[in-house]
């Protein structure tokens, strides 16, 4: 009975692999069509269920240092209780609650822009001035303490938005 499944791929590096692991699971008996990507790591597999399944396939390219996931991890083999990894995996979000966490990051991640374009601006004029590119730098771009307060802010909000999304995402 022939079926087309798609399964993850551990073990590949490059495009190389995905050739290799395509042309071996080619020459297998029972396997009809395979296409194999290396971007998403994946590979959609037409085979006989009749003749070959999913653990043989995944013995096939073994040797070469590869394996098919067949199965996805339960909650009780990740050591969790079943409503953290349904909340690990998002299944308890609404919609509106995922477009909301999204556009706190994005918040977040603009709130950093601004400074980070200062920082920037302010280390090339240093760097060209003292290459007699560009004008002096005025004395209070060349004040340490507040470079040290612009880099220090930066610093500061790349830390919290980091820190939260984290926090989200392994449920601190």
């Amino acid at each position: 009975m022939p079926g087309i499944k798609t399964f993850q791929i551990k073990g590949m590096h490059c495009a190389s692999c995905a050739n290799i692991i395509e042309k071996t699971f080619k020459k297998t008996e029972g396997v009809n069509s395979v296409e194999v990507n290396y971007g998403t790591e994946t590979a959609k597999i037409s085979f006989d269920e009749s003749k070959i399944n999913s653990s043989d396939l995944s013995k096939k390219i073994e040797p070469l240092g590869y394996s098919l996931v067949t199965s996805t991890p339960t909650a009780k083999e990740m050591s969790m209780s079943e409503e953290e990894h349904a909340q690990h995996l998002g299944l308890n979000q609404s919609k509106q609650e995922k477009l909301n966490e999204l556009h706190r990051m994005k918040r977040g991640v603009q709130s950093i822009i601004p400074l980070a374009a200062i920082s920037i601006i302010s280390m090339a004029w240093g760097i060209f001035s003292r290459l007699n590119w560009a004008s002096p730098v005025p004395i209070l771009l060349e004040d340490v303490f507040i470079l040290c307060l612009l880099l220090g802010s930066l610093t500061f909000l790349v830390f919290i938005v980091f820190y939260v999304m984290a926090r989200q995402i392994w449920i601190l």
